[in-house]
């Protein structure tokens, strides 16, 4: 951590996600610019050569799924980021680079959201890896974060109220058919939660983030299109 702060000071970088409109020709094209990636992202690799200079996963829930530790290990980049506090449960089996991090989780922070700005003193987990993923870009010295396939809507999705409700038609996750997490209900309010203090809390800080996602439900941050961004 010491050493990478501040490494691409004043870079840019993409935050990818892992909605359906998350396509390989356009990872093709953002080869050669650092990039931020998590969970089963290595589902994609079929479709295109690109891979993550970084990665995380900070959820033991779905790294203890079925395949996925093999799946993390299945692939090489500059670091792997996950939670310090998963070790024995989920994460003893990862090889290469691993840098654990202490997770600040707590349901509190969706009434009060912190950001981190430093990753030696841990990083705040608030409903989605993306928000972590920003920190880690922060930390890291970028200040211009590009978001793709940041899709931001779910086949199911769970209330403030616990009542889950399905959405006809709605993928989750990119892939023909759309299997992975499919019984998994989304709780896009505290996502919002998340996504509106980042927002919030670049200005104050002096970076930014811009959604360059084809489509999707995500307004809280500027829209940008992605073939401006990557010419």
């Amino acid at each position: 951590m010491e050493r990478s702060k501040n490494r691409y000071f004043g870079e840019r970088c993409f935050i990818i996600g892992n909605g359906p409109s998350l396509n390989g020709a356009d990872l093709d094209r953002i080869s050669g610019i650092p990039s931020f990636a998590s969970n089963r992202i290595y589902n994609i690799f079929p479709e295109t050569s690109w891979r993550p200079t970084y990665y995380a996963v900070f959820d033991e829930g779905v790294a203890r799924r079925e395949g996925v530790v093999d799946g993390i290990n299945s692939f090489g980049c500059e670091m792997k980021f996950v939670r310090e506090q998963g070790y024995l449960k989920a994460y003893r089996r990862l090889t290469g680079d691993i840098c654990y991090l202490h997770a600040h989780d707590s349901r509190k922070y969706l009434e009060d959201p912190k950001f981190s700005t430093d990753l030696r003193r841990g990083v705040y987990t608030i409903a989605t890896v993306t928000y972590t993923l920003m920190q880690i870009a922060y930390h890291m010295g970028f200040r211009n974060m590009y978001l793709l396939g940041v899709d931001h809507k779910y086949a199911k999705t769970v209330g403030r109220d616990g009542i889950i409700t399905e959405n006809d038609g709605v993928r989750s996750y990119f892939g023909a058919d759309g299997s992975c997490g499919k019984n998994m209900a989304g709780a896009s309010w505290e996502m919002d939660i998340a996504y509106d203090y980042a927002e919030r809390i670049s200005h104050q800080l002096g970076f930014r983030i811009y959604n360059a996602t084809r489509g999707g439900c995500l307004e809280t941050f500027e829209r940008v299109d992605f073939d401006d961004v990557v010419g």
